[in-house]
């Protein structure tokens, strides 16, 4: 597997100091082969909208083995940092947001358990917003 700056074919150029850690990060992040990804990096980079095209299918893996997967955060926000893709990025990836779809909706009761009615209702407003796009 190659890395998203490969993937991409666009090298950032280095600058000599990074204005932010979160900056920071996301220039090292994008350099790491994606199937090395740690859930708090793919966290990051999803919910920076980086890389996002060649990620998802990971994330989606991790969601499918334990939906309530754990970045450096809280239980579940790397299903939050996905809930949080716009439509746009939905609608060149359709079997992707039908995966995810499915995967909240099997999974609704822990969600709701675990992250609460109104974090549940908040993902799932989203989905329906990107859903209706097919409709």
């Amino acid at each position: 597997m190659k890395s998203i700056e490969q993937l991409e074919n666009d090298y950032w150029n280095e600058p000599s100091e990074f204005p932010t850690s979160l900056v920071e990060k996301c220039h090292r992040y994008r350099k790491i082969n994606i199937g090395e990804l740690t859930n708090e990096q793919l966290r990051l980079l999803i919910s920076q909208h980086i890389g996002t095209k060649h990620i998802i299918g990971i994330a989606l893996e991790k969601l499918e083995r334990n939906i309530l997967t754990e970045g450096d955060f809280y239980e579940g926000d790397l299903l939050v940092a996905i809930s949080g893709l716009p439509t746009e990025f939905w609608n060149k990836k359709e079997t992707e947001f039908q995966t995810f779809k499915n995967l909240v909706e099997r999974n609704s009761e822990l969600i709701k358990t675990e992250l609460g009615e109104k974090k549940f209702d908040r993902i799932n407003e989203k989905i329906k917003a990107s859903a209706q796009q097919w409709l």
